[in-house]
C-alpha cells in the first residue's frame, strides 16, 4: 500500500484468502462457493495453500461465510443499497451472490490488484449481481475523496466491511481508516470487520500461526483490545462474536471453543456495528 513492499505483501495475501475460498468450493457441503477463487488465486494462492491443512485455514472459511451473512441481512432486512469493500483485493461477493435491486458495490484496493482481478472476471465471462465500482486507492493515504468521486452518497445509510487487512496494519493506521469510515457514515450505516486483540501475538496457543505468518513475510501487528469501546466513542454501537461461536460455527469449527470476551486469551474478533451517533 505505502510502498512496494506492503503492497506485495497485500497483493500476495489476497492469493492466500483466494486460494482458501477455492478449496472450500470444491466441497460439496461448501459453506460458499465462489467459482472464479481458483483462477484468482494463482499460482500464487494455490502454492500457499497446497502444504495447509483445512483446519488450519478454516477461521478464514467461516470468516467469509459470516461476513456473506451480514452482508446480505443487512442489505435485504435494512434497505441498504451501498456496500463499501476496503481492501476487497480477490473478494468476488458483487459476482457470487444475488443483491436487492439498486444496491451498488464499492470496491477499493491498490489499481493493480482490481486491474487483475478485471482481467480474471472478464476473462471468465463473469457478470455481476449489482452495480460495481472498483477504485483504485492508497488506504495508508487520503481515499475518502476517490470514493465520492466513484458515486458514494455519504447521506444515505451504507454498509462497511474491512474484512482480512486490519491485522497486517500499525495500529494508528487503523484507527485512521476506521475514522476515515466513521467521517462517511450516514446514521444507520452498518460495519463489519475482523480484528486480533494483542494476547493473539504473544500466546502459545496462537504461536505456530503467528510464527507463519511472520515467516511468509506477512507479519500481523495490528490490534484492537477493545472494539467495542474504541467503536462506541466514535458513536457506533457494536457486538462482537469469534470463530467457534454459536453463531459463527457452522458446524465446522474443530477446536475448543472459549468465550468470545474471556480475558488474557488470544481472540480474533468478527465485530459488527451500528452507527448511532444520537444514541437513538
Amino acid at each position: 500500500m505505502a510502498n512496494t513492499t506492503s503492497e506485495q505483501l497485500l497483493s500476495a495475501t489476497a492469493a492466500w484468502t483466494a486460494s482458501v475460498r477455492a478449496r472450500e468450493s470444491e466441497r460439496a457441503d461448501g459453506l460458499f462457493c465462489d467459482p472464479w477463487a481458483a483462477l484468482l488465486a494463482g499460482e500464487t494462492g494455490l502454492a500457499w495453500i497446497a502444504p495447509r491443512s483445512t483446519e488450519s485455514v478454516t477461521p478464514i472459511i467461516i470468516r467469509t461465510r459470516y461476513f456473506d451473512d451480514f452482508l446480505q441481512r443487512v442489505t435485504r432486512e435494512e434497505g441498504i443499497t451501498q456496500v463499501i469493500l476496503l481492501a476487497a483485493g480477490l473478494d468476488t461477493r458483487a459476482f457470487r451472490l444475488s443483491w436487492p435491486a439498486g444496491a451498488t458495490f464499492f470496491e477499493l484496493d491498490q489499481t493493480a490488484v482490481l486491474a487483475y482481478k478485471s482481467n480474471v472476471l472478464n476473462a471468465a465471462q463473469a457478470q455481476p449481481t449489482c452495480t460495481r465500482q472498483a477504485i483504485g486507492a492508497d488506504l495508508t493515504q487520503p481515499w475518502t475523496e476517490a470514493l465520492l468521486a466513484g458515486g458514494f452518497d455519504p447521506q444515505i445509510p451504507a454498509v462497511w466491511l474491512l474484512e482480512g487487512f486490519l491485522f497486517y496494519l500499525p495500529k494508528e493506521t487503523v484507527t485512521q481508516l476506521l475514522d476515515a469510515v466513521t467521517s462517511l457514515a450516514a446514521p444507520g450505516s452498518w460495519l463489519g470487520f475482523d480484528i486480533i486483540n494483542s494476547v493473539m501475538l504473544t500466546s502459545p496457543l496462537t504461536r505456530n500461526w503467528i510464527e507463519m505468518q511472520a515467516q511468509s513475510g506477512a507479519p500481523w501487528i495490528g490490534t484492537l483490545d477493545d472494539p467495542v469501546g474504541f467503536l462506541a466513542q466514535r458513536g457506533w454501537a457494536a457486538s462482537l462474536t469469534q470463530a467457534g461461536a454459536e453463531d459463527a460455527n457452522y458446524g465446522r469449527w474443530p477446536f475448543p471453543v472459549i468465550p468470545t470476551t474471556l480475558p488474557n486469551m488470544p481472540h480474533n474478533w468478527f465485530v459488527t456495528a451500528r452507527f448511532n451517533p444520537a444514541g437513538v
